[in-house]
């Protein structure tokens, strides 16, 4: 089995069990075969997912994940969301710009953009949600390479978090943010990492429960995101590393060997939370990693 990110045919099974599959607590009938390349450490599984193009243009997908597909429902989810995703960009790069989120949803980050943004460009493949931001007055396409027919080469940002993990072909993801931008355009892709530090506490526990999902065909790490924007021809790449789950968290899950209640005991100061989450940064062992990328 040859790697699809570096094309090299030496890896090994890491993992064989059921996997999650959807939201927590929900596992796959049948085992699942976890993949790592010995050479750029991307680790993946082969797709279980029948077809891929129906399964996330229709509402089936949010109803697995988060429990319904409906408007509110996602704000509820997501707001909270949208102060990370500044901190990932800064707020200076928006301002009459042209910019597209890949992977939107109901764009609940774009609606913190749409006063300062020239343009925006909205692509998600959910149906639902396409009608939604249409209404709101974005230029909305199911998939980046149909937004390339009007949009080649007069990007200024590309956004995309939580997206390149689910696709199929991750070249030919970052392929098409490639042409949209035009020249000295910028690209942010956020993507969970495999959260090192908890696997060495918690194994398998953690790995069959959370990080393992029938939706997430990949776990990226610096190396294979690096090998994937050379290839492309992105003319600079710097990797960001983020903490987003506080130390209670982890201790939560200590405790139980289950994602739950995290541990909010008086000595979870957010002092200690601030060291815990900076320790986990500094030392790229974050659960989270971010792609800055200029054409």
């Amino acid at each position: 089995m040859k790697c699809k990110i570096c094309g090299s045919e030496k890896n090994n099974i890491i993992y064989h069990g059921v996997i999650r599959n959807g939201g927590l607590g929900k596992y796959t009938a049948d085992n699942v075969s976890i993949y790592q390349c010995n050479n750029c450490s991307v680790i993946w599984h082969d797709n279980r997912i029948e077809n891929m193009q129906q399964y996330y243009e229709s509402p089936e997908y949010r109803n697995i994940l988060e429990g319904g597909a409906d408007e509110s429902l996602f704000y509820t989810l997501h707001d909270k969301e949208t102060l990370d995703k500044l901190i990932y960009t800064g707020t200076d790069i928006f301002r009459d710009r042209v910019v597209a989120d890949i992977g939107c949803g109901c764009g609940a980050f774009l609606d913190f953009l749409k006063g300062v943004a020239k343009e925006i460009i909205a692509v998600e493949p959910s149906e639902i949600y396409r009608k939604i931001m249409a209404e709101k007055g974005f230029s909305t396409y199911a998939y980046t390479g149909d937004a390339k027919r009007n949009y080649r080469n007069k990007v200024d940002i590309v956004t995309s978090f939580d997206v390149i993990e689910h696709v199929e072909r991750p070249e030919e993801f970052l392929g098409d943010i490639f042409e949209l931008l035009r020249e000295k355009g910028k690209a942010i892709i956020g993507t969970p990492t495999d959260a090192p530090v908890m696997r060495c506490l918690l194994g398998e526990d953690y790995e069959k429960k959370l990080l393992y999902s029938t939706q997430h065909l990949w776990i990226f790490s610096e190396k294979n995101l690096r090998v994937l924007s050379e290839k492309i021809g992105f003319s600079q790449t710097i990797i960001k590393y983020y903490q987003r789950y506080g130390i209670g968290n982890m201790l939560g899950w200590v405790k139980d060997k289950a994602p739950g209640t995290p541990i909010e005991e008086t000595f979870v100061t957010s002092t200690l939370d601030s060291v815990w989450k900076s320790q986990c940064t500094d030392q790229k062992l974050s659960d989270y990693i971010v792609l800055k990328l200029e054409k």
